[in-house]
């Protein structure tokens, strides 16, 4: 949508930068382009946008949907667009319920062209409270797998031990082995890497990330 206000949250400044340019190209008015929450909120504030594009992914501190949590409560209609390197979120955060509704996921390695990444914003814009599945709920080989499972899928990302995982969690070590087993089953790793599971799920952990290893 031509001269639709627009704030750009992103914490690379060089992603800010020229995402900012490319999209100002598109007929968006580019209010502001920020790197953190409390600077989101106040171009807010400020500029009154219609939409918001957003890093998932901010680093340190508040989530892009935290942040977007927070926009929509000062402006209920207000168009969502995350960009995430995450085939599946919830490893970053594993308990999604609280996804703004109408909130459109974009796969930063399957935007190869700006054009693509206006069109969904502009879909936001139009009905930014659509009924919108999530792309990991209807796909993926995490989309089977619980919050319980993700948590224990990143804590072995992180080089945790099964018998420190089950004292975090305040269970048996046999409770894990069998978590573990799910996790791999629902990955795609066959039994005959038994000697290396955790190094293949590692290595999936950072392919599902969007990192390769």
């Amino acid at each position: 949508m031509k001269n639709a206000r627009l704030i750009l949250v992103e914490d690379d400044p060089f992603t800010r930068a020229t995402l900012g340019d490319a999209l100002a190209t598109h007929g968006f008015d580019i209010r502001a382009r920020v790197g953190t929450a409390y600077e989101a909120m106040e171009a807010q504030r400020i500029h009154d946008p219609q939409v918001a594009l957003l890093d998932f992914d901010l680093g340190v501190g508040a989530s892009g949907i935290d942040v977007a949590i927070a926009l929509r409560e000062k402006n209920p209609k207000i168009g969502i667009v995350f960009l995430t390197t995450y085939k599946d979120p919830r490893l970053l955060n594993s308990n999604l319920s609280s996804v703004p509704e109408g909130a459109i996921f974009l796969n930063k390695l399957k935007m190869n062209t700006t054009a693509k990444i206006a069109f969904q914003i502009s879909l936001a814009i139009v009905k930014p409270l659509a009924k919108r599945t999530l792309p990991w709920i209807r796909r993926g080989p995490l989309s089977s797998m619980s919050a319980i499972q993700i948590e224990i899928l990143k804590d072995i990302a992180a080089g945790l031990s099964t018998s420190e995982i089950a004292r975090k969690r305040g269970v048996s070590e046999q409770a894990i082995d069998r978590s573990i087993t799910r996790i791999s089953k629902n990955l795609g790793i066959p039994k005959s890497a038994d000697s290396n599971l955790r190094v293949q799920i590692v290595r999936a952990y950072f392919k599902n990330k969007g990192q390769g290893l």
